[in-house]
């Protein structure tokens, strides 16, 4: 249990100098705030506590540990998450990619599910939900056991880096414009290479990166799953 070393914090007032009741909402809530700055294992009870300024012991009464709390803050991230799933209407193709756009979507809004996708190095329970019409796409293309586990881990591994990659680089390109673009200043082939490339960069959309992205990752299970049908 965190412990309480400072003296403990004047009660959250509502209203008319009567105490706010705190409940388990309201700290997943404020959980959900630091989260926007900090990494889930920066925060404890303590913390929590004087943010919310109640005594850490008042936390405890909702969430047994810091793993209960995350489970509970990333259920109420991902519950934003709604997908419209189309199951065998349409080829696993534009099912996957429909899931895909959805996803994109939704970790664009929502940055801090990034942080909520594992909680004590497992996956939570609300990402597992998130994810499984991932699973029954590659269990449909014939994946199972250990195979199964290697493709979805590279799947989910390559979806997941270019979404964050591109959280942050999606919005470092519009300023690379204000560098001096000048080839005439080049001192050799690389660095006129490189610099004609920063001139093209602020016209490249985040959405261009992502399409990308998601057509080669689908293409290449395609070819996979011939491979497979061939052998």
């Amino acid at each position: 249990m965190d412990s309480d070393v400072e003296a403990s914090p004047a009660p959250l007032r509502a209203g008319r100098g009567r105490p706010a009741k705190l409940t388990a909402a309201l700290i997943v809530a404020k959980t959900r705030e630091m989260l926007a700055e900090m990494q889930p294992e920066e925060i404890n009870f303590a913390l929590l506590a004087r943010k919310l300024r109640v005594p850490s012991s008042s936390v405890y009464n909702y969430f047994p540990n810091r793993d209960a709390l995350l489970n509970a803050v990333a259920a109420d991230v991902f519950a934003g998450f709604h997908f419209d799933d189309p199951r065998q209407a349409v080829p696993w193709q534009q099912r996957l990619r429909a899931w895909l756009d959805e996803l994109d979507d939704f970790f664009d809004r929502n940055p801090v599910a990034f942080r909520l996708m594992a909680t004590n190095s497992q996956a939570s329970p609300a990402w597992t939900n998130v994810r499984v019409t991932c699973f029954e796409v590659l269990q449909g293309l014939g994946y199972s056991g250990r195979e199964l586990s290697l493709v979805h881990a590279w799947f989910e591994g390559q979806v997941t880096g270019l979404l964050l990659i591109e959280y942050h680089a999606g919005r470092n390109r519009a300023n690379a414009g204000g560098i001096d673009n000048d080839p005439s200043k080049a001192t050799s082939e690389a660095e006129r290479c490189d610099i004609e490339r920063r001139h093209y960069l602020p016209t490249i959309k985040r959405q261009e990166i992502i399409s990308l992205g998601f057509d080669s990752l689908i293409g290449a299970l395609e070819r996979m799953a011939k491979g497979n049908a061939r052998a």
